[in-house]
């Protein structure tokens, strides 16, 4: 659930739907990512307030997520991403824990810096879009025929795929009221792995998603003023360097030392 000072920073905001949201799905994007402290993240909404709109669904602003990854016994998706690989993937099914959606899908990084998106729907509603109808998918951690059919379809060939992590987090979506732009701001990142749970409380991931290459927008301009520049934050390859002591690691080190982390029995 979003914290109550999240909420109230957000009340200036003017409102986008879903219908706006889908205009500016992006599913073949450049990524752009800044880190900043929790703290920091009330003077940032204040800045941009009267450029972006919040994207409200069902009279909620922000979504809960629920993630699993999968990668291969010796997580060569991990490995790819440490190994500054151009062309890279991820496999991952997610479920909006508000509205209950869950997806499969495939993330991959392709070597012009675009990063483009495979996904199908499995939850009781979106199922059904498909012929013949996906089956429902009622466990997260399940990589089943349909999604190795997913993998398949897009080239993507592997029978041995496991779950390798579970990631929590709240975004909100926002929209650029002057050209095509949407940002999204992640808080309250939890990871699980192997009855363990990390929090990284203290961290907020803003990411910029463009079809275009990188305009000068207010945002990038207010994280300049303050000296944030774009900065990689994969969840996935921190998530794997947290919660793994026996993997090759060194890239995401200087990273890991700048966040703060609570370790707890999940």
């Amino acid at each position: 659930m979003m914290e109550k000072w999240v909420l109230d920073c957000l009340q200036p905001f003017s409102r986008s739907s879903l219908k706006d949201a889908k205009a500016m799905a992006f599913l073949n994007r450049f990524d752009t990512k800044f880190i900043l402290r929790i703290d920091g993240v009330p003077d940032f909404l204040e800045n941009i307030r009267e450029d972006y709109s919040v994207l409200q669904i069902y009279d909620v602003v922000g979504q809960s997520y629920e993630t699993v990854y999968f990668d291969t016994p010796d997580l060569l998706c991990f490995n790819m991403h440490h190994n500054k690989r151009a062309r890279r993937f991820k496999f991952r099914t997610r479920q909006y824990l508000t509205s209950g959606h869950i997806f499969n899908e495939i993330k991959q990084k392709q070597n012009t810096g675009k990063t483009k998106k495979y996904r199908q729907r499995r939850d009781e509603l979106g199922r059904h879009k498909t012929t013949p109808p996906l089956p429902l998918l009622r466990d997260l951690t399940n990589f089943d025929d349909s999604f190795a059919d997913l993998l398949r379809n897009n080239g993507f060939f592997f029978d041995d795929l496991r779950p390798s992590l579970t990631v929590y987090f709240d975004r909100i979506t926002f929209l650029n009221k002057k050209f095509s732009e949407r940002m999204t701001l992640d808080l309250g990142l939890k990871y699980r792995h192997d009855g363990m749970e990390w929090s990284l409380g203290n961290t907020a991931i803003i990411e910029l998603k463009r079809e275009r290459g990188p305009e000068r927008t207010v945002s990038q301009k207010y994280l300049r003023k303050i000296h944030r520049e774009p900065s990689g934050f994969s969840k996935y390859a921190i998530g794997i360097s947290l919660t793994r002591d026996n993997v090759k690691k060194n890239r995401f080190l200087p990273r890991l030392r700048k966040i703060a982390y609570e370790r707890s029995a999940a």
